[in-house]
């Protein structure tokens, strides 16, 4: 993604600024409590009908997810008041990049989009993505977004960082899972994020930002 930014700072049209993510933790805390409403218990009765084992990550969203409880009809209300709340202050944190007012008195100049990872890196091994917070804050958001690669692992320039200090217990199990060697040659992308009903415009960025920029790049 640096690499990416550095080009686009050199495009006379383009102002890059930085962005502070809005709470992913909060916001996987509320998304993953309204993904199985009746605690899975359809997808638990079909998965026994099929007679097939449970798979690691069906597991692990499920069974090994404490958000996952039989909601009330009072619980359930209360994690749509939680998502609409945490939407309307992502909406405002989105607002407040405004720079200028119009005439009219309407903010104008707000960020076009948001330039983010996909994933914590590039597709994982199987049964080893247990960190979605890159997508499941836009799908808690309503937010439209598209995935473009920019390039591939390189063993040679990919390497791990001795001096990573972990955030988190999770940061250091992500960050052990790389393998140069394993990677090598894979695709990166990232990922383009605009604001609810914006789909259009997101497209639309970027395929300016193919036209200004080579992506993926060499």
């Amino acid at each position: 993604m640096e690499e990416l930014v550095s080009h686009l700072r050199r495009v006379p049209n383009i102002e890059v600024v930085d962005w502070t993510p809005y709470p992913h933790d909060e916001a996987w805390a509320v998304i993953s409590s309204l993904y199985f409403t009746d605690g899975s218990v359809e997808n638990a009765a079909t998965i026994a009908e099929s007679g097939e084992p449970w798979l690691p990550l069906t597991e692990w969203i499920i069974k090994e997810n404490p958000c996952v409880k039989k909601l009330s009809a009072q619980k359930l209300y209360y994690w749509q008041e939680e998502r609409e709340a945490y939407r309307k202050e992502h909406a405002k944190v989105w607002k407040d990049t405004a720079t200028g007012i119009d005439a009219m008195g309407r903010k104008t100049g707000m960020v076009d989009g948001i330039l983010c990872p996909v994933g914590r890196g590039v597709a994982p091994k199987h049964d080893t993505a247990k960190y979605w917070g890159y997508t499941s804050q836009w799908n808690l958001l309503d937010y439209p977004a598209v995935t473009f690669p920019v390039g591939k692992a390189d063993m040679k320039t990919n390497t791990p960082k001795g001096s990573f200090v972990p955030m988190t217990d999770v940061d250091d199990e992500h960050w052990k899972l790389y393998d140069p060697r394993e990677f090598d040659g894979l695709p990166i992308s990232l990922q383009l994020i605009g604001r609810r009903f914006e789909d259009e415009k997101v497209l639309a960025v970027l395929e300016y930002l193919k036209q200004v920029v080579s992506v993926p790049m060499p």
